[in-house]
């Protein structure tokens, strides 16, 4: 008996050791997250795990709040989660709580975060809006999808009227995001829409790298397909002033089924980054030119953010 009631007592002080041991404020809890972002044994954790991580699932949360709560608030929020070593939280901080905030938080509150290498693990989030909020779900169609590339730079695109988007049906085939008519799915849609980022090797003496991407995606085109019919669209502005260089193709291979042949629009947007893909691809012809349609919204919707943009949404440390 003596023996334990010797190991509760341990436990009970190894427990308020570890209570004692957080931040006992927003400040300091930040200087401790900004510490372990920079540290060799912990940085590659908090750039590459817990942010992806973070970005990931909370994109979708985020973007729920914005159509669910009434009146959203624009404000700018903070907040620090102090991660134990099964990755449950053991504490959070928090800075000019707003509506957005609290709907937010409610699902952190309750979240296993990735096991850290140390704990307790101090993960800081900041959260600016420098355009309006996303609308309410019964004033817009859709709050923005957002592409995040952690610590390199982010984009988002427009959602037309009757069409929503999906990044997990996206990502089984090995996409960034996908577009198909509300209450179907990626496969048996008429209409999809895919963003991807393409390479481009472009040599010294090449005219621009978004021209050679063109040529050598449609070289692929062809060689998958000789017969299929090439010809240019008319450009898409995007939000950010960038034209978007249009191809349409015609009796294509759908990608989803090598037997059906079907139309496609491919837009081509050259980033300061990175060369982005949209593709359309239409099984209906009846419905090619509201499906087209749709495509265009989506391109013009378009916006890119790198770590050097102001307010951004998602937090980015270079």
């Amino acid at each position: 008996m003596r023996a334990l009631r010797l190991i509760a007592i341990i436990l009970l002080f190894i427990s308020s050791s570890s209570a004692s041991d957080l931040a006992n404020s927003f400040a300091q809890a930040v200087a401790l997250a900004d510490g372990q972002e920079r540290a060799p044994q912990t940085k590659g954790y908090s750039s590459k795990v817990l942010l992806s991580y973070y970005t990931q699932k909370y994109g979708p949360v985020l973007k729920s709040c914005f159509a669910s709560v009434k009146q959203p608030g624009n404000g700018s929020f903070d907040f620090v989660a102090a991660i134990g070593p099964d990755g449950k939280l053991l504490r959070l901080y928090e800075e000019g709580k707003t509506n957005i905030s609290e709907c937010l938080l409610t699902r952190v509150k309750d979240d296993t975060f990735p096991a850290p290498p140390e704990s307790p693990f101090y993960f800081h989030v900041e959260m600016k809006f420098s355009d309006d909020p996303p609308a309410r779900a019964d004033s817009s169609p859709e709050a923005p999808p957002l592409v995040v590339k952690p610590n390199r730079y982010s984009y988002t695109f427009g959602v037309p009227t009757g069409w929503e988007f999906n990044f997990e049906q996206a990502h089984q085939r090995g996409a960034a995001l996908a577009y198909f008519p509300k209450g179907g799915d990626f496969n048996d849609s008429s209409a999809v829409m895919y963003v991807n980022e393409i390479d481009s090797a472009c040599p010294d003496d090449c005219m621009s790298p978004v021209s050679q991407a063109i040529d050598e995606t449609l070289r692929d085109v062809k060689s998958e397909n000789s017969s299929v019919k090439i010809g240019a669209g008319e450009p898409v502005l995007t939000k950010d002033g960038i034209k978007a260089a249009v191809r349409l193709l015609k009796e294509g291979i759908d990608p989803r089924d090598p037997r059906l042949r079907d139309h496609e629009a491919l837009a081509f947007i050259g980033d300061h980054e990175t060369i982005i893909l949209v593709v359309l691809s239409s099984r209906d012809a009846h419905t090619w030119e509201q499906d087209y349609s749709a495509f265009r919204q989506v391109v013009a919707g378009h916006k890119f953010f790198s770590c050097n943009s102001p307010g951004l949404a998602v937090p980015c440390h270079k």
